[in-house]
C-alpha cells in the first residue's frame, strides 16, 4: 500500500454538545428552555417565545416502501411548531414531517421525526438538539471577527484563530504517537478557530487495537481485498470488532465516531494527509468534533495511522475553511489519492489543491470562484450534498473544489456567495501556493 494514500473511512452521525445562559420558556415538562438557535445532527431550528421558526432538515429522511419504492424528504420546513408541548407537522418540496418531543432542560430538547415521503412510504427517526450559545468571536478572548486581516473579505469572515490550549493532555500511559497526533491536530483547529478535541481513552485503546490488528495481518487484508476498516475475526488475534462502531463500544466508548486511516508512518504525516484529500479532512475540520483516539503501528511491509473522532461539541454560527486565510506554502496540486475517490477532473487528476468550507448552519450556494492572482476565474470542480454522494453522506454541510489542472505558484482567492437562514452573504479569502 502506498505511503502517501489514505485509506477509506466510514462516519457515523454526532450530535452537538449543551450550551449555557439564561432561561426564557417553560414547556409542557416543566423544563425551561433558552430562545435562538438549537441543533442537532438531523434538525435545526429557532424557538421565540412559545414556537419554533427556520425549522431545518439537516439529514435525509429515507424510507423503502413496497416494490422497490422508495422516498425521502430534507432541506427546509415551513409551517408552525408549538414549542409547549413540542408538536407540529411541517411541510417539504417532497412530504410532509410531524415533529414532536420535549425541552428537556434549558439547552436539551429530543422528541420524534415521521416524515411522509409523498404517497409511497413514512420514515420515523428519533432527534435531538442543543441550544447554540451566542458566539463570541468564534476564537479565544482576544479574538475578533477580522483577526485574519486583508486574507479575508465578505460578509461572512471564517472563524478567526485562537490561542492553543496549552492545558491539553493526553490520557496517562499514551504514547508519544498519541501525544504527537492530539498536539498536531490543536494546532490546526486553534488555527482554524475551532474548539480543542481532547483525547480519550477508550478511542485511544480501540484505534491502537485496531492498527495492531491490520498489521499482524496485512497480508490476510491483502489477499482477501478487505476493507482496512474491517476486521474478520477469522484472521486471528486481536481481534476487537467487526467494524469502527463495534470497536469504540467494546472499550467502552457509547457515542458514535468517525474512522479515518493512512498509511505513512507518522502522525504528523497522518494528518497532513488527510489534510490533503477532500472527505477524510472533514471530522478533522468539524466545529462539532470533541474527542479523539489516535492508534499507530508497523509490522514488516505493513503499516498504519487510525484515528477515531467523537462529536459533541456546539457549534456557533459561522464558517471554517481550509487552506486558511493568509496560508502559504500550500501545495499546487493534489494526485486523488483517496477512498472513495472524488469526481476527476475533465483531464483527471493531478487537479489543484483541495479547498472546503464548512458552513454550521444550512446554507445554499448561490456562486462559487477561484481566481488566480490577475482575478481570472479558474475551472473547477465543485462537490456538495447535492451532486455528490459522499459528500451527502459524511457532512453535508461541506463544500470543496480544486482547480482543474495544478496551480502555479501565487496568490489566489475563494469567492463563495450564500443564502444562510434567509440572509445573503459572501465567503472571501486569500491562500498562497509555495512561499
Amino acid at each position: 500500500m502506498s505511503g502517501r494514500r489514505v485509506g477509506p473511512w466510514l462516519l457515523a452521525a454526532v450530535l452537538g454538545a449543551a450550551g449555557c445562559g439564561s432561561s426564557a420558556l417553560s414547556s409542557g415538562s416543566g423544563a425551561v428552555a433558552n430562545p435562538g438557535t438549537w441543533q442537532g445532527s438531523d434538525l435545526q431550528f429557532t424557538l421565540n417565545g412559545s414556537t419554533l421558526s427556520e425549522v431545518v432538515l439537516l439529514s435525509k429522511l429515507t424510507c423503502q416502501g413496497d416494490n422497490g419504492c422508495q422516498g425521502s424528504v430534507t432541506g427546509p420546513l415551513t409551517g408552525t411548531v408549538t414549542a409547549a408541548p413540542l408538536y407540529g407537522t411541517l411541510q417539504s418540496s417532497q412530504g410532509s414531517v410531524e415533529i414532536d418531543g420535549q425541552f428537556t432542560g434549558a439547552t436539551q430538547a429530543s422528541g420524534t421525526l415521521r416524515a411522509q415521503a409523498g404517497s409511497c412510504c413514512t420514515a420515523v427517526a428519533v432527534w435531538s438538539a442543543d441550544w447554540l450559545a451566542p458566539p463570541s468571536g468564534g476564537g479565544d478572548a482576544g479574538s475578533t471577527p477580522d483577526s485574519w486581516g486583508t486574507s479575508a473579505g465578505g460578509t461572512l469572515k471564517p472563524y478567526p484563530p485562537r490561542a492553543v490550549d496549552g492545558s491539553l493532555a493526553a490520557p496517562d500511559g499514551a504514547s508519544p504517537e498519541q501525544v504527537a497526533a492530539l498536539q498536531t491536530l490543536e494546532q490546526l483547529r486553534a488555527k482554524l478557530g475551532l474548539l480543542p478535541v481532547t483525547a480519550a481513552a477508550p478511542l485511544q485503546q480501540a484505534a491502537q487495537a485496531h492498527a495492531e490488528f491490520f498489521v499482524a495481518h496485512g497480508a490476510q487484508y491483502q489477499a482477501k481485498q478487505l476493507s482496512p476498516h474491517a476486521e474478520d475475526p477469522s484472521f486471528g488475534s486481536g481481534f476487537t470488532g467487526a467494524d469502527p462502531q463495534a470497536r469504540i463500544q467494546a472499550a467502552g466508548w457509547s457515542a458514535p465516531a468517525t474512522e479515518i486511516m493512512a498509511f505513512t508512518g507518522s502522525p504528523t504525516g497522518a494528518i497532513a494527509g488527510w489534510l490533503a484529500t477532500v472527505y477524510h479532512r472533514m471530522p478533522l475540520l468539524d466545529p462539532r468534533s470533541k474527542s479523539m483516539g489516535y492508534g499507530q503501528a508497523a509490522k514488516g511491509a505493513y503499516k498504519t495511522e487510525v484515528m477515531e473522532v467523537s462529536g459533541g461539541a456546539s457549534a456557533a454560527p459561522g464558517v471554517v475553511v481550509y487552506p486558511y486565510p493568509g496560508q502559504t506554502g500550500v501545495p499546487g496540486s493534489w494526485d486523488g489519492a483517496e477512498g472513495p475517490q472524488p469526481p476527476a477532473p475533465p483531464k483527471g487528476f493531478p487537479s489543484g489543491p483541495v479547498i472546503s468550507l464548512r458552513f454550521s448552519q444550512p446554507a445554499t450556494v448561490t456562486k462559487h470562484e477561484l481566481r488566480d492572482a490577475a482575478g481570472t476565474p479558474l475551472e473547477h470542480v465543485w462537490l456538495d450534498a447535492q451532486n455528490d454522494s459522499n459528500t451527502a453522506m459524511f457532512d453535508g454541510n461541506c463544500r470543496s473544489l480544486y482547480a482543474h489542472q495544478p496551480l502555479a505558484a501565487g496568490v489566489y482567492t475563494v469567492h463563495v456567495e450564500a443564502t444562510i437562514l434567509g440572509k445573503a452573504e459572501v465567503v472571501e479569502w486569500q491562500f498562497q501556493v509555495g512561499n
